[in-house]
């Protein structure tokens, strides 16, 4: 049950670090250890971020199948790419993790292949607003099994900041000034969601004039708005302790973020603003001519079959399930540290793998105008 990292700590990486581009920096592959390739039939190599897989459900399906469950750890989408594309057409796994708006891109590189729907049987398990979402499927062909919620939230000290706040325009109150943080290049979507713009920039595929006009805006406004910010931080380690030392009350960060610190007792909260959230979808894909398919099938489905999955995945790795069942077996306070609420739920929008490409060179030079201004 030996597991190899392809690259650093998962838990220090951005949204923003998951949603670059990898294709236009090139597919080389990155020197990594390479897992050797065992017997058909007797194991399951898995590349998948680290607690994606519940250590009891692991144990459970490989007592129960006698398949070796060999997982190879990512931390991110451009370097894991990378290595399906290198291993080509002989690849040394057979179920990957992709984000909802990379789909596209893994499909069109070749390294994933359409779902057999007909191998799993528990689909009704999966919340409907993910099975019916547009990423999911290429030419109609549902291509991945959903799991965890990734979303941007607004986080603040419920001692400190009173009355709750609904709204990105929070981190622009006075009151605050000198006590928030954010990651520039999510805040600067959460920014246009603030000012009535698309933030998923999906509205924007066939209009990069307004895509332009609207990114400068919030440009704009976070230049004037910078003596606000304490600190532009990049690392979720950083920000935990700007919390916990009362430095920073508001601030922006990934969903999962700040999880320990409210299971651990500390006055702080999140919300996803009136206004929306960036959001995107975790999922296990098939990968084309994987080597086990047929135990990557009998995985995928004795996942969806296990009894509170969800809340397991959620424990496990740290974000909200996509199970309909999520939260069931829950403390209150583990549902306060990682779900969203049905009307929080009502207001991610997911990110646009369409706008990816406009979208990162837009934000990417408002970052730098940012830190500048």
């Amino acid at each position: 049950m030996s597991d190899i990292r392809i690259a650093g700590d998962r838990s220090t990486v951005t949204r923003r670090a998951l949603l670059r581009a990898g294709a236009a920096a090139g597919l080389a592959a990155p020197a990594v250890l390479r897992a050797s390739r065992a017997d058909a039939g007797a194991v399951l190599n898995v590349t998948a971020y680290d607690g994606f897989i519940p250590p009891a459900f692991r144990q459970q399906f490989e007592q129960q199948t006698g398949i070796e469950v060999r997982v190879r750890l990512a931390s991110s989408q451009a370097p894991e790419l990378n290595l399906l594309v290198a291993e080509r057409p002989s690849p040394l796994t057979d179920i990957c993790t992709v984000t909802g708006n990379r789909i596209h891109q893994f499909f069109d590189a070749e390294v994933i292949e359409p779902l057999d729907a007909e191998r799993l049987r528990n689909w009704s398990r999966i919340d409907p607003l993910y099975i019916n979402a547009d990423w999911l499927a290429v030419d109609r062909a549902i291509m991945a099994v959903p799991l965890l919620l990734g979303a941007e939230v607004l986080v603040y000290n419920t001692q400190q900041v009173t009355p709750p706040p609904d709204s990105w325009g929070a981190m622009f109150n006075p009151r605050y000034k000198g006590r928030t943080a954010y990651v520039i290049e999510d805040f600067l979507q959460c920014t246009m969601l603030y000012q009535g713009a698309d933030g998923t920039f999906a509205a924007y595929v066939d209009h990069p004039a307004a895509a332009q006009r609207a990114v400068n805006a919030a440009r704009d406004r976070l230049i004037r708005e910078k003596p606000q910010v304490l600190k532009f931080y990049d690392d979720g380690a950083v920000l935990q302790q700007l919390l916990v030392n009362d430095d920073v009350v508001l601030a922006q960060t990934y969903a999962g973020t700040v999880s320990r610190l409210i299971l651990a007792g500390k006055p702080i909260r999140f919300v996803i603003p009136r206004e929306g959230s960036i959001s995107f979808v975790y999922n296990f894909a098939v990968v084309k001519n994987a080597p086990n398919r047929d135990n990557a099938y009998r995985f995928l489905d004795a996942l969806l079959a296990y009894p509170g999955i969800g809340d397991a995945l959620t424990r496990s790795a740290g974000y909200a399930s996509t199970f309909t069942d999520a939260g069931a077996s829950l403390t209150a306070l583990e549902r306060q540290a990682f779900l969203l609420t049905p009307d929080q739920l009502k207001r991610i929008r997911f990110a646009s793998y369409r706008a990816q490409k406009l979208n990162s060179s837009l934000i990417d030079r408002a970052v730098e105008e940012v830190n500048a201004g």
